[in-house]
């Protein structure tokens, strides 16, 4: 009897368990199905982007080309806003100290364009040192405005600086092939060109913070978001993973910004104007936070659709705000968070 009790005690337990494994492998399942689908999605729209300039005029390709290198701006902003939780109000100074130090590298300094970008990196890298040094050990409203403060300083630098142009900019910057001595040389002096350029680096990034936001520093980020008190009582060193973050961030930021001179051939003040700053901000919420992609459609709607409002109306900024507070009301979770429910049952 006691033997008949003890195998069918067994038999239940075996039960329970393969019913226990058989959910886990249902979840596991339907995780895999949705990170293929999202993938598919990123690849599939970057695909369909990649397509476009052949049937394109050579204005709307220019439109694209910008609408890239702002969506891979507001990405990186995404880095720090989305998964740290640290919202920037002076984000915009990365974007024109990149675009400024390419214009001078090439301009002023005659250097390649490689070792053009390699400056922009390091410079860009050490102003997000600074500013993430000073700023991290505020928070809240504090936080943001010393991070407009640096901004504004670097702008009033520029603004007048005879040797950055002042206001009138630094112009007749050289769209240089991309070229290895020797080995090849790859001419982007077209819009069709570079934008396919501009979309394999814009590609690349995404997929360096991908990794990045999918790695053990990403989810101490992502900890530092929800409660930054007890990520510090984990034993993470909070202030130095916002400063790396800031320094990562402003990197990617800088590169878009160096792009971006390089393709119009100039760079200006306004490019570190603090509308830029709020501009960016706005990109990343109507896009989505916390996804990558999200900022990149964000940043391509809005200079789209600025664009295209400017030639029937002075006042497009009163439509773009109104355009904002829709998304922001009725779509919480940014366009790509309105795409993903739309087709939840393919995500989740």
């Amino acid at each position: 009897m006691f033997l008949s009790f003890s195998l069918s005690c067994s038999l239940f337990d075996l039960k329970e368990f393969s019913a226990d494994r058989e959910e886990e492998s249902v979840e596991l399942d339907k995780k895999v199905t949705s990170l293929r689908n999202n993938y598919l999605f990123i690849i599939g729209s970057f695909i369909v982007v990649a397509v476009l300039p052949i049937f394109l005029s050579k204005y709307h390709t220019i439109l694209l080309v910008q609408a890239l290198l702002y969506g891979m701006f507001a990405m990186s902003l995404d880095l720090i806003m989305g998964y740290a939780g640290i919202v920037s109000f002076g984000h915009g100074a990365f974007f024109g100290i990149g675009a400024y130090t390419l214009g001078l590298s090439l301009v002023k300094g005659g250097v390649s364009i490689w070792m053009a970008l390699a400056l922009v990196i390091i410079i860009t890298s050490f102003y997000g040192y600074l500013v993430g040094y000073f700023s991290s050990r505020l928070k809240g409203i504090y936080f943001a405005i010393l991070t407009l403060a640096f901004a504004e300083v670097v702008y009033r630098i520029v603004f007048y600086s005879d040797f950055t142009g002042g206001s009138d900019g630094l112009i007749g910057i050289p769209k240089l092939p991309l070229s290895i001595k020797g080995i090849f040389s790859i001419s982007i002096d077209t819009p069709q060109r570079f934008c396919y350029f501009a979309l394999t680096v814009v590609f690349l990034s995404y997929l360096i913070l991908r990794k990045i936001t999918s790695s053990p520093f990403g989810k101490v980020l992502e900890a530092i978001r929800e409660n930054e008190e007890r990520s510090g009582f984990l034993g993470f060193n909070v202030n130095q993973y916002k400063i790396i973050s800031f320094i990562v961030s402003g990197c990617f930021a800088g590169l878009s910004g160096a792009l971006y001179s390089f393709f119009m051939g100039f760079a200006d003040a306004e490019q570190l104007h603090f509308m830029l700053h709020g501009k960016v901000v706005i990109m990343v919420l109507l896009g989505g936070m916390g996804t990558l992609v999200g900022p990149i459609i964000g940043g391509m709607f809005v200079t789209i659709f600025e664009i295209i409002m400017s030639h029937y109306t002075k006042s497009f900024m009163i439509i773009v705000g109104l355009t904002f507070i829709f998304v922001v009301i009725f779509m919480p979770e940014g366009i790509a968070g309105a795409i993903k429910k739309r087709f939840s049952k393919y995500f989740e």
